[in-house]
């Protein structure tokens, strides 16, 4: 799914841009090269947020090509002329309203943060009559002691005000650790490809050596038990076995980038457009190769949409130019690893050792197509159960 915010900048080392967003905590959807240096990102408001401000920290060209959803609509209203008008009247409307509490909200903290229902919880305030548009004159330390006793698996339920808004927080009770019954008898099985580098078996029979190549689903601990030479009974299996493994990830660029040169012709054209039909109002001429740059110029005010859509053509004339086999490479290097760690991040690992990291570069007609490798270790043993959920979810 692509994000809400496209952006376009332009810089001579885009990898280098890329990495720079990333561990600033952008999240791109989707990345792409375009010629000239040009760096198109699919991505939320935010990410397209921080790669701007880097863009503008080091005096890169930059812009927004399209907006979707949310952002459409947050720069839609901001284009607005009678924007301060509008938020004028908000805040009276605000003021007449500070009196009661109009919006609810949950927040769950603590180490069991992520078993907390939302929806639950709001249900409970809603039965203790919580609700939007109720009056400010409650006692919260009471409401918070009808919340703790009413939603039940809550150690603390807490109520905070702030303006119009009534914050609910709740800290779930830390769920018990599960009990090894030694008599619910289980197999151990791998939940991935991979190279034996350690197996213990605190309890059944292991079945694999260090060594040992493995498939996802093949049996790694045998829920058994030696009574005797001739009798066997059925445990529980546990162990660990850890298994070396890999993930890839691959990018690809042309050997040779465009070059695009301004003739100096420029043409121009407007259309007044509205939700419902688009009427042209002068017509420019068009250009065998153009770039295009667009304005929008609001015209009906808050209550009538209508607004000039102009488009300005500069013609331009594109070239094939060499790229360097390193500035190539390195760009491809970027673009790899991380297609590689999002491989990694999908599948869903909380605890693993990264061993090793490399790439390979082959060229092929017109192109250039690296291939990153991540090389890991983990432990792959699980139950057949939690095996078969993995499936489902993949």
């Amino acid at each position: 799914m692509r994000g809400e915010v496209t952006v376009r900048a332009e810089c001579l080392m885009p990898e280098k841009l890329l990495e720079r967003a990333l561990t600033r905590g952008a999240r791109f959807d989707a990345v792409r090269l375009e010629g000239d240096h040009a760096l198109i990102v699919d991505c939320d408001a935010a990410s397209a947020q921080i790669l701007l401000d880097q863009c503008e920290r080091f005096h890169l060209p930059a812009g927004t090509l399209n907006r979707r959803g949310r952002s459409a609509f947050i720069e839609y209203a901001r284009r607005r002329r009678t924007l301060p008008i509008g938020l004028m009247l908000c805040g009276m409307l605000c003021w007449l309203f500070l009196g009661r509490i109009w919006l609810v909200d949950m927040a769950f903290s603590g180490e069991a943060a992520h078993l907390g229902n939302a929806e639950a919880l709001r249900n409970t305030a809603f039965s203790e009559g919580v609700h939007p548009g109720m009056r400010r004159d409650i006692d919260l330390d009471a409401l918070g002691q009808r919340l703790l006793s009413s939603a039940g698996d809550y150690s603390y339920v807490g109520a905070h005000l702030r303006g119009i808004r009534l914050l609910i927080e709740a800290v779930p009770e830390v769920p018990s650790p599960a009990l090894y019954d030694v008599d619910a008898a289980r197999d151990l099985v791998s939940d991935r490809d991979g190279i034996v580098l350690s197996a213990e078996a605190r309890s059944g029979a292991l079945c694999v050596q260090p060594g040992d190549t493995v498939r996802r689903g093949q049996l790694l601990i045998r829920g058994e038990e030696q009574l005797s030479k001739e009798e066997t009974r059925p445990i529980a299996a546990l162990g660990e076995v850890i298994v070396r493994t890999w993930f890839t990830g691959e990018a690809a660029l042309p050997l040779c980038e465009e070059h695009t040169e301004y003739t100096g012709r420029v043409s121009a054209c407007a259309m007044l457009k509205t939700p419902w039909f688009s009427l042209p109002l002068t017509e420019g001429e068009i250009f065998p190769d153009q770039r295009e740059d667009v304005q929008y110029l609001p015209i009906g005010g808050l209550f009538l949409p209508l607004e000039i859509e102009r488009t300005t053509c500069r013609e331009v004339i594109r070239s094939a130019v060499p790229i360097d086999d390193k500035l190539l490479q390195e760009r491809l290097r970027a673009l790899a690893f991380a297609d590689a760690a999002l491989a990694l991040q999908r599948d869903g690992l909380d605890n693993y050792e990264i061993l090793d990291r490399w790439i390979d570069y082959e060229k092929t007609v017109g192109a250039l197509t690296a291939k990153a490798v991540i090389e890991i270790s983990a432990d792959a043993a699980v139950t057949r159960e939690a095996l078969a959920k993995d499936t489902q979810r993949d």
